[in-house]
């Protein structure tokens, strides 16, 4: 009986030992970890520093020629000829449609020759006038004055006829469409018999050796453009992008699109087709020295615009001033110093909730 209570004894010492072990182990986890104490939770922060920061206007433009021309009929015919295709490098003055100047050309043969007979009927005039001339006192003053008279008048009909003549001349021209540059052939609308007019677009040509990006700014930022600007362009299916500057910016919004028509000259000349597509960034502003945060770090409410901060393990409210620019960074203008530490999701934390921030 004696060692059956021995035994006994000893189990239930074995037992008070194990709890004891187990509630000073708790008592050790819960003096660390302090449960009852709310964790601050850890938020990515950005400690602020100076650096550049620029205003880029990021838009997509069409590669166009500087010199680009839509030629069209100034007459009415028919097409005769063809001189030229889509792609065909063109030499200013070259003939690229001849149209049917058939009756045209009569029309200047009867200016020709009505030129000859009036001319036939001046030299006719003068021979008149100096032979009456030549009578001296034997000629009465009434002749003398019907010869320069008549002289006269041939003089001013050959004038009148010489201008009919010239006119058309020029109007023969019409027939005959010219290049007026040097360039290549983009579009092609005139066909052999095909009936044309001031409407018909026969031919456009441009000068591909001087090309440039035109694209359209946004009326919001219109403002922003002009002449001088830098700009770094990214043609479709290129690798590297390109300078260039604002070169024409104009000087009204188009009230139908609610844009700002602008081109943009390549730094170095560049052999691209007409219409591709590139992105360009233009560079508005450049700061060397100031403050950024990301956009997303940035809340507003109604006119007040602020961001929370990581101050002594608490996030607080900051009231900034900002230039609102559509950019991944914002500079910040007031409100914010070097070291401050700006929370970049706002949106999960409280004012005056602890947090451990971690840079991000």
């Amino acid at each position: 009986m004696a060692k059956a209570g021995t035994g006994r004894r000893r189990r239930k010492l074995g037992w008070v030992i194990l709890l004891a072990l187990i509630v000073a182990g708790a008592g050790g986890w819960a003096a660390v970890t302090r449960p009852w104490v709310a964790k601050p939770l850890s938020v990515k922060v950005e400690t602020m520093a100076l650096g550049p920061v620029s205003q880029v206007l990021a838009v997509n433009g069409r590669i166009a020629a500087k010199r680009s021309v839509v030629l069209r009929a100034t007459v009415q015919a028919r097409v005769v000829s063809v001189g030229a295709d889509v792609g065909d490098t063109v030499t200013e003055g070259q003939l690229l449609t001849q149209l049917d100047d058939s009756q045209q050309k009569l029309l200047v043969q009867q200016a020709l020759a009505a030129l000859d007979a009036g001319e036939a009927r001046r030299d006719q005039g003068k021979i008149n006038l100096e032979r009456t001339q030549a009578l001296g006192d034997n000629v009465t003053r009434a002749s003398l004055d019907s010869a320069e008279t008549e002289y006269r008048a041939a003089e001013n009909e050959v004038s009148g006829l010489q201008a009919v003549l010239e006119q058309a001349e020029n109007q023969l021209e019409q027939y005959a469409v010219r290049s007026p540059l040097d360039g290549v052939v983009l579009a092609r609308g005139a066909e052999t018999g095909q009936l044309v007019d001031a409407q018909s677009e026969l031919f456009t040509v441009a000068d591909l050796s001087d090309l440039l990006v035109e694209t359209d700014v946004d009326e919001l930022y219109s403002s922003q453009m002009k002449v001088g600007l830098k700009a770094l362009l990214k043609p479709a299916g290129g690798t590297a992008a390109q300078t260039g500057v604002v070169s024409f910016a104009a000087p009204t919004v188009d009230p139908d699109t609610g844009g700002r028509a602008i081109k943009i000259a390549f730094d170095t000349p560049v052999s691209l087709p007409i219409g591709l597509t590139v992105n360009a960034n233009i560079i508005v502003e450049e700061n060397p020295s100031a403050l950024s945060v990301p956009r997303a770090a940035v809340l507003t409410d109604g006119a007040r615009t602020y961001v929370m901060v990581e101050e002594a393990g608490v996030a607080k409210q900051r009231d900034v001033g900002i230039i609102d620019w559509p950019a991944d960074r914002l500079e910040i203008t007031s409100g914010l110093t070097e070291g401050d530490r700006v929370i970049i999701d706002p949106s999960k934390v409280k004012t005056g909730q602890a947090v451990a921030g971690v840079d991000g």
